[in-house]
């Protein structure tokens, strides 16, 4: 099989889409864990079109990489050698919060990411989840985007510029960030950042496409033999227990003594050791398990 036509089988004839819309034929099944399989690339098909056969060749090298990757330091040796050439040089995945959490409890939503520590530190006790440009264009963007393409530089407030500059200073400096979003409707992404990225239209496809693959090894990973060891604490399964049998976090956290704050970490705990993606498949989860009954 071609590249040509293999990238079309895996990804432009029977992309990843709502239930509701259409259902998948019965001998299809994406290439993704049950976690991936309920990610939607946000955007259209036409992307496949713009790209090379160059860009396919690569795609498909860096899928095989991906397909043998155990671990997420396999994910990224299998991708960061190979997008150098495009000035690609950290990745950053994680789901959005809606609303404003303490720092320790956004640092959950991250999926994968190699930026310093140092800049994880920042960012995330600064609180600037909540004023960066990249992540406020996310959650309404329907395609994907390069930071430069976001309201010029002189339209952003003081704070979305500081983040912009202060990320900058930590190699930050540019990328090209993918929407993401579950069917329960949570929303994310994945961003590819460097100094400076040297992208074609055909590229931009290759990383569209690579975008809900990575996230969806990862996802996968997540839900293999080395995390089904790691048990829930005795308050995390209580937590999820509830959640369950259709307690609010308000009733959860009157049965269990705690504040709303308090469910919440605890879910989310709950739901990263599991490699979920939301509380109803971290429920389901559970139950597979036997965590929960």
């Amino acid at each position: 099989m071609t590249a040509d036509k293999a990238l079309q089988r895996l990804f432009c004839v029977e992309p990843l889409v709502r239930t509701s819309e259409r259902q998948p034929e019965r001998n299809f099944r994406p290439p993704f864990s049950r976690a991936a399989e309920r990610l939607i690339v946000m955007g259209e098909r036409s992307f496949c079109a713009a790209m090379s056969r160059k860009s396919l060749d690569l795609t498909l090298e860096i899928l095989k990489s991906l397909d043998r990757a155990h671990s997420r330091e396999d994910i990224l040796r299998a991708i960061m050698p190979r997008l150098n050439a495009l000035g690609i040089e950290y990745v950053i995945s994680a789901m959005i919060p809606l609303k404003r959490l303490p720092a320790r409890t956004q640092k959950n939503y991250l999926i994968l990411e190699n930026t310093s520590d140092e800049w994880n530190r920042l960012y995330f006790s600064k609180g600037y989840m909540y004023t960066d440009p990249i992540v406020q264009t996310t959650l309404t963007s329907t395609t994907g985007f390069r930071w430069s393409e976001i309201e010029p530089a002189g339209a952003l407030d003081p704070r979305s510029r500081q983040v912009m500059n202060e990320a900058s200073e930590f190699g930050l400096g540019d990328g090209f960030t993918v929407p993401l979003a579950t069917l329960e409707e949570e929303r994310g992404g994945l961003t590819f950042a460097g100094r400076q990225l040297e992208i074609s239209p055909g590229q931009r496809g290759m990383l569209t496409l690579l975008a809900s693959y990575v996230v969806g090894q990862t996802l996968l990973i997540d839900n293999g033999p080395s995390e089904r060891r790691m048990g829930l604490t005795p308050r995390e399964r209580e937590s999820l227990q509830w959640v369950a049998e259709g307690k609010t976090d308000w009733e959860i956290g009157e049965l269990m003594g705690i504040s709303r704050h308090g469910v919440d970490f605890h879910l989310r705990s709950a739901r990263m050791k599991l490699g979920c993606i939301s509380r109803t498949q971290a429920v389901a989860e559970g139950f597979r398990r036997g965590l929960i009954v």
